[in-house]
């Protein structure tokens, strides 16, 4: 025959089994796992890109302030190709450094607007899927846009290099 201390210590245990049971499988900790809450993404972005006019590689080094990062810097790599429309158009690779630290990585994409013969200074729209980071994110996933004016400073060798400037706004979740 079974005590009634056993029988409680029994159904207490049967019951905290099945709490945790129930916050494992529940909807809102399935989403927490999938990578967090969406948040709001705004910032600035200024620097250069260097774009090599032999073989349309890319490099674009800027530095700026936004939500969830502070003050930042980043790193775009990529190639890309002069179309018909006189457009450029590339897809890359980017890292952002946070304040503290923290990576947020994603691959880009971005057009330009058609160059006029005679200027040079167009605007470009980079979009950037968000693929995850380092630290707070790790599993970071979402998209950001930059809409961005770009100003020619000048020509080393074979390269172009441009002053680029504006906003970024778009949705991140970690």
């Amino acid at each position: 025959m079974r005590s009634r201390k056993n029988n409680r210590a029994g159904t207490a245990l049967a019951l905290i089994a099945l709490v945790v049971g129930l916050v494992g499988v529940s909807p809102g900790s399935a989403i927490a796992k999938a990578g967090g809450t969406d948040r709001p993404i705004k910032g600035t972005a200024a620097g250069t890109v260097r774009l090599n006019l032999l073989t349309h590689d890319y490099v674009a080094e800027v530095s700026g302030t936004g939500a969830h990062t502070g003050l930042y810097r980043a790193r775009d790599e990529g190639s890309g190709a002069f179309l018909p429309d006189f457009t450029f158009a590339a897809t890359g690779e980017m890292t952002i450094v946070a304040a503290n630290g923290d990576e947020i990585h994603g691959r880009t994409t971005l057009t330009t607007s058609p160059f006029t013969p005679g200027a040079v200074e167009h605007t470009t729209t980079q979009v950037t899927t968000i693929t995850g980071g380092t630290g707070r994110f790790e599993q970071a996933t979402g998209t950001m846009t930059g809409h961005y004016q770009v100003t020619p400073i000048g020509v080393e060798g074979a390269t172009l290099v441009n002053h680029v400037e504006g906003p970024i706004e778009g949705t991140a979740s970690y």
